[in-house]
């Protein structure tokens, strides 16, 4: 009787906690996302920029930290790739409205590359699975979809907005351009498909 008892109360306690926290989490998600951008991408290149990507998809959206991504991608080379092959990344975090670019440390955030040749082959490689190395021939190039996880990046806010822009190749020859925006929903991992 008194072990039905205390199943019981314990129970009753769990029951209590968990409608608690559902009920403020609903009412945090409401306002955590109402800055909830889109994952979108655009090439940002000339019309006869060699490096063009044709498919680009990123699920879930947001995307969680930490946590799994699934992602895909596509892109046509109309030339060989030879290294060195000039690489410059520029990425921002919005800030109460306004968009403030991240500095390069340790080679993340907004850097230069002088050679993402060799870079970008050992990321086919990794993920997936085929060897594949610089220089990149002519012809079209699919990065089937993968699963990739998502560190703590710690951030401060529990949605951050995100945009990204890579060019390829330097001021005398650009070879390809895309622009990236995408959000990060920080500890929300196991609840990306209740949105």
């Amino acid at each position: 009787m008194e072990r039905c008892i205390s199943v019981f109360i314990a129970l009753f306690v769990s029951n209590s906690f968990l409608l608690e926290v559902s009920s403020q989490w609903h009412s945090r998600k409401s306002f955590a996302f109402k800055k909830f951008k889109k994952f979108s991408w655009d090439n940002c290149g000339k019309p006869d920029d060699p490096i063009y990507v044709k498919t680009v998809h990123v699920y879930p959206n947001p995307i969680p930290s930490p946590g799994y991504v699934l992602a895909s991608a596509s892109a046509n080379i109309s030339i060989i790739l030879h290294s060195a092959l000039p690489a410059n990344l520029t990425l921002e975090r919005e800030v109460a409205g306004a968009w403030v670019k991240i500095p390069c440390v340790d080679d993340l955030g907004s850097c230069y590359y002088p050679d993402a040749c060799e870079r970008l082959a050992q990321l086919f490689r990794a993920l997936t699975g085929l060897c594949i190395d610089c220089p990149f021939k002519a012809g079209d190039y699919v990065w089937p979809s993968s699963g990739i996880y998502i560190p703590n990046f710690l951030l401060s806010d529990r949605l951050t907005n995100f945009r990204l822009q890579i060019i390829l190749g330097n001021t005398e020859k650009e070879l390809g351009c895309l622009k990236v925006n995408f959000s990060v929903a920080s500890g929300l991992h196991d609840q990306h498909n209740e949105m």
